[in-house]
């Protein structure tokens, strides 16, 4: 295995020197001067080179760079996994441009991937009695079901949508309605507060 290994790295080595790539001959652990002495040795040098003991080059696994290479992949196999379930729940173009940057062209072929029928036009809100019902439930659901930030909240508008089968995309439009809705009702609150007081002075 050391044989194999040692092998492995020197030509990688050699490769890198003779496509005048010294910084990843380097990064190999090589310094200068032996990358000089390597590009000098023929292929059976090479080989005794490889063979001898003790072994002169040794694999070594750099485990917080390693780590992080298995976080970010997870991360993206989480994102790819949203981005499907998304899609599958009704999710519109406008939302999977702002949450993932997709554009139509992207969707439509995610869609087409995952065996899902092409939308056409915009999806019917829902009667107010199916409204009220969701945003009972969106107050169980959200910590603060009526901030701004409220309708970034993806994961907590899949659970909604999964509860009341309404789709994603009109769920996005509810919460941020709602937010809206509540935010304009505390402005006209308080303009009345501040003109009651301006009467009483």
């Amino acid at each position: 295995m050391d044989t194999v290994v040692t092998l492995a790295i020197l030509r990688q080595a050699i490769t890198y020197v003779r496509e005048g790539n010294m910084r990843r001959a380097r990064a190999l652990g090589f310094n200068d001067d032996e990358l000089r002495e390597l590009r000098r040795l023929s292929a059976t040098d090479i080989d005794a080179l490889a063979t001898s003991n003790p072994v002169v080059c040794r694999l070594s696994v750099d485990h917080d760079l390693l780590a992080g290479v298995f976080r970010r992949l997870s991360s993206d196999m989480d994102r790819e996994k949203t981005i499907d379930r998304c899609l599958e729940l009704g999710a519109s173009v406008l939302m999977m441009s702002s949450f993932f940057g997709l554009t139509g062209n992207d969707c439509s072929t995610r869609r087409a991937l995952l065996g899902l029928e092409s939308r056409q036009g915009r999806v019917a809100m829902p009667p107010e009695t199916e409204e009220h019902d969701a945003f009972r439930r969106w107050q169980d659901i959200s910590a603060a079901p009526t901030a701004p930030d409220a309708a970034d909240d993806i994961q907590g508008m899949i659970v909604l949508c999964e509860e009341t089968c309404i789709p994603l995309g009109v769920v996005w439009q509810l919460v941020k309605n709602w937010a809206q809705t509540v935010s304009s009702s505390s402005r006209s609150k308080l303009q009345l507060a501040d003109g009651r007081k301006a009467c009483a002075r």
